[in-house]
């Protein structure tokens, strides 16, 4: 059950403004509202949207991160990041869209409180303001599957976030999140592949959900790929460099 939220004019708080906007014709897709904010040790941003337009015939793999919460390790926060033949990254992140004077909830959630976006974003708005300035681990997963896959499921998400943004959606903890809208991308290529279960209920494991169903890309144990996953480390201090993707995928086998 999905239910539609009617938007009020309230200011929103910093990163949740704008809604992105999606025309895709054909091959070709424009993305209006695409977030490429910068942050900086002093407190300071740069509060930058942007137009982006590719071809979708050029994204040639996806990737699967997973934010576990600070305190509640059981449940995460987790997003999707494409992979162009040029070397960029476009993230898609499902959110509760919270108001300025709101902070995110996970019981006012189970009470339709907010309405839901995809965030569509810079990998160094996306991740590296998680690594450098709220102190989450972030764990990169690279996923199985061929490029006409990825194509399709793009597309899938693509679609979905446009209908987002002209019928606004309610966010819910359980029903409408992060980790069920992407299940319902994948299943939309995959039929029937992902479950309801433990790893989309408590989206703390829903690495290793993914790993036992084998999306993830890996001949390792799941502790190994976890450890080799966590890209803190590879991103200190490098939120605003322009080789960013690239350092946080630098020691993938």
């Amino acid at each position: 059950m999905r239910r539609l939220f009617r938007l009020t004019e309230r200011p929103w708080k910093l990163g949740f403004a704008r809604v992105p906007r999606v025309r895709v014709d054909g091959d070709h897709v424009q993305i209006d509202h695409f977030r490429d904010f910068r942050y900086h040790r002093d407190g300071s941003h740069e509060d930058s949207y942007a137009r982006r337009s590719f071809m979708i015939s050029h994204v040639r793999h996806v990737d699967f991160i997973v934010v576990p919460f600070q305190g509640a390790s059981h449940l995460a926060h987790t997003m999707m990041s494409f992979g162009f033949d040029d070397g960029s990254q476009l993230v898609v992140s499902v959110e509760a869209r919270l108001r300025e004077s709101q902070h995110y909830s996970i019981w006012k959630g189970l009470l339709w409180s907010y309405p839901i976006m995809y965030v569509i974003a810079d990998e160094r708005d996306a991740i590296g303001h998680r690594t450098e300035f709220r102190g989450d681990d972030v764990y990169l997963y690279g996923v199985h599957a061929t490029d006409e896959e990825v194509r399709q499921f793009l597309r899938n998400v693509l679609e979905r976030a446009e209908r987002l943004a002209e019928r606004p959606e309610r966010y819910h903890t359980v029903l409408n999140n992060c980790a069920t809208n992407i299940r319902d991308h994948v299943n939309s290529i995959w039929p029937g592949r992902v479950p309801w279960g433990w790893g989309v209920l408590f989206s703390g494991r829903a690495d290793c959900f993914a790993y036992r169903l084998g999306f993830l890309k890996s001949d390792e144990t799941f502790e190994t790929t976890r450890q080799r996953a966590r890209i803190n480390d590879l991103a200190a201090g490098h939120w605003l460099n322009d080789q960013f993707s690239e350092l946080i995928r630098s020691n993938r086998v």
